[in-house]
C-alpha cells in the first residue's frame, strides 16, 4: 500500500510564537546568569532586555537589532558574559529581510559595538580578544546564513517570474497561431462566398462549409488550450497537442493548394508542436499575402535534426501585414536551439526555413 507523505509548512504566526518562546527562554537564562555573575538588579534587567527583541525580529528587524544591541552592550559592560547571543539571533533576520546595503551597515555597526564593549569590560586584552573573536564569528555566521536565505528566495522569485513570462509567451504564440490561421481562412472564404453566391451557388456552399469546418477546428483547439491551462500537466481528459502527423488535415483545409510531404512524424512532443505551429503560421501567411499554392516539406536531413521548409510563388510577403507571425516562428525555433530564416526568393515568392534539433529516442 502506497503511503503519502504530507508536509505542513509552518505559518507566519507559528514562527512568531516560536520567536516569542525563544525570547522568553533567552531572557530567563541571561537574567539568571546576570544574577549569578554580578548580583546587580540593573544587570539582570538589562540582560533580559537584550533578549526580548528576538520576539519581534521578523516584523521589525532593524528596530529589534537596535534595542537588543544597546542592551547587550550595556550588559557586557556590566560583566554579563555572552550577552551578544540575542544580537546574533536578530542579525539573522536582518540579513534575511533587509536590503544588502542596510544589512551590511547593521552588521558592521553590531560588530564594532560588541568588540568595543568586550574590550572595555575584559580583565585583560587576551581574554577580551578571545571573547570578541568568538562573538564576532557567531554574529557574522548568523548574518551570513540570513543573507543566504534571502538570496535563495530572490533567486526562486526570479525563476518563478521567468517561468510565468515564458508561459504567457507560449500561450500568446499558440493563441496567435490558432486565431490568425483560422480567421485568415474564414475571411478569405467569406469573401469568395459573397462574390459567387448568386452566380456559382455550389462554390459558395463549399466555401461556407469550409468556414464552418475551420471555425469548429479553431474552437476545438481553443478548448484544448483552455483545458491545459485549467488542469495539471498530463491530467486525464487533456487534449493532445497537435503533431506533424496532423499537418495533412491542416493542409486539406488550408484554403490554398498545398504540396505537402512529411517525413518526420515521430518527434518529441515539444518539437513536434513547434513544427506544427511553424507550418500553420507559414500557411496563414500564404493565405493572407501570397494567395497562391505552396510547397511544404518536413524532413530529417540528419539524425537529431528536423527541417521545415515552406515556399510559395506569390508576390506578397508577411511584412506587408506587419503582424507577429515571423516573430512567433522565430521564437519557437530558438526555444529549442534551432535556426530560422525567412525572406523573398530570388526567383519570386517567399521562403520560410526552420531547423530544430531534438533528442533521439534510445533504442532498447
Amino acid at each position: 500500500m502506497n503511503e503519502t507523505l504530507v508536509v505542513h509548512r509552518l505559518r507566519h504566526g507559528h514562527w512568531v510564537a516560536l520567536d516569542v518562546a525563544v525570547a522568553l527562554l533567552l531572557a530567563t537564562a541571561f537574567a539568571a546568569a546576570a544574577q549569578l555573575s554580578t548580583g546587580l538588579p540593573q544587570a539582570v534587567a538589562v540582560a533580559a532586555l537584550a533578549a526580548l527583541p528576538v520576539a519581534t525580529r521578523r516584523g521589525w528587524p532593524l528596530p529589534a537589532l537596535s534595542l537588543s544591541l544597546a542592551a547587550a552592550v550595556a550588559a557586557l559592560l556590566m560583566g554579563v558574559e555572552s550577552a551578544y547571543l540575542p544580537v546574533a539571533f536578530v542579525l539573522y533576520s536582518v540579513g534575511a529581510q533587509e536590503p544588502r546595503g542596510r544589512a551590511v551597515t547593521a552588521l558592521a555597526g553590531s560588530l564594532v559595538a560588541v568588540t568595543a564593549a568586550l574590550l572595555a569590560a575584559g580583565p585583560s586584552w587576551i581574554q577580551a580578544l578571545g571573547g570578541a573573536g568568538f562573538g564576532l564569528a557567531l554574529m557574522g555566521l548568523s548574518w551570513t546564513a540570513g543573507l543566504a536565505v534571502r538570496e535563495q528566495h530572490l533567486h526562486a522569485a526570479r525563476t518563478a517570474e521567468r517561468a510565468r513570462v515564458e508561459e504567457r509567451l507560449r500561450i500568446a504564440r499558440d493563441l496567435h497561431d490558432v486565431v490568425a490561421h483560422s480567421m485568415s481562412l474564414i475571411t478569405m472564404k467569406a469573401g469568395v462566398a459573397g462574390l459567387v453566391a448568386e452566380s456559382r451557388p455550389q462554390e459558395a456552399r463549399e466555401a461556407l462549409h469550409l468556414i464552418e469546418t475551420t471555425g469548429r477546428q479553431a474552437m476545438r483547439e481553443m478548448r484544448a488550450m483552455l483545458g491545459m491551462l485549467r488542469s495539471e500537466s498530463g491530467a486525464p481528459g487533456t487534449a493532445p497537442a497537435p503533431r506533424p502527423a496532423d499537418l495533412h488535415a491542416l493542409a486539406a483545409h488550408a484554403g490554398v493548394e498545398v504540396d505537402l510531404r512529411v517525413e518526420a512524424e515521430d518527434l518529441p512532443e515539444g518539437v513536434g508542436l513547434a513544427v506544427y505551429r511553424i507550418v500553420q503560421e507559414a500557411l496563414t501567411n500564404v493565405v493572407k499575402h501570397a494567395r497562391t499554392g505552396c510547397r511544404v516539406r518536413v524532413t530529417v536531413p540528419e539524425p537529431g535534426m528536423v527541417e521545415v521548409e515552406v515556399t510559395d510563388d506569390g508576390r506578397g510577403t508577411p511584412r506587408d501585414g506587419g503582424g507577429f507571425g515571423l516573430v512567433g516562428m522565430r521564437e519557437r525555433c530558438l526555444m529549442y536551439g534551432g535556426r530560422f530564416t525567412a525572406g523573398p526568393r530570388p526567383e519570386g515568392g517567399f521562403r520560410v526555413l526552420a531547423r530544430l534539433p531534438y533528442t533521439l529516442k534510445e533504442t532498447p
